[in-house]
């Protein structure tokens, strides 16, 4: 049995990555998920939030998402997300904490909104990696 998988990352209208994959966690509607390879059927919702996955390198990518979905079926991860941040678009230098970031229920946010969120999360993240790399 392979113990990776494959994923795909969209967006509306625009097909972003396609890699293999051994694990995935993800923000869903109501907490986290992480699956690994030859998991059962699922399809959820995606919340506002950081996506991370380990490659088969054993290389953490992670995005920040607004929002989407996921199904995982025949060993195939399909991540449609309505936005889609990767760490290197963004200048966390500009980005302004104003204090921990505590995880919300973004249904009622604007995109604006959730953008903001998003990137936030995303320093907070990023600051983490860093100190641990040090």
């Amino acid at each position: 049995m392979r113990s990776i998988f494959q994923v795909s990352i969209a967006r509306p209208g625009k097909h972003l990555l396609t890699f293999e994959a051994k694990n995935i966690r993800l923000p869903a509607h109501n907490g986290f998920v992480g699956f690994m390879a030859n998991r059962q059927p699922l399809l959820t919702t995606l919340d506002a939030g950081i996506i991370t996955i380990l490659d088969i390198t054993d290389h953490n990518i992670w995005f920040g998402t607004t929002g989407g979905f996921c199904e995982m079926l025949e060993n195939k991860a399909t991540l449609l997300c309505d936005s889609l941040f990767a760490p290197e678009e963004i200048d966390f230098s500009k980005i302004v904490i104003p204090g921990p970031v505590y995880r919300k229920n973004s249904q009622n946010m604007s995109e604006k909104e959730k953008a903001t969120y998003v990137t936030m999360l995303m320093k907070e993240f990023y600051v983490k990696l860093k100190q641990e790399s040090a």
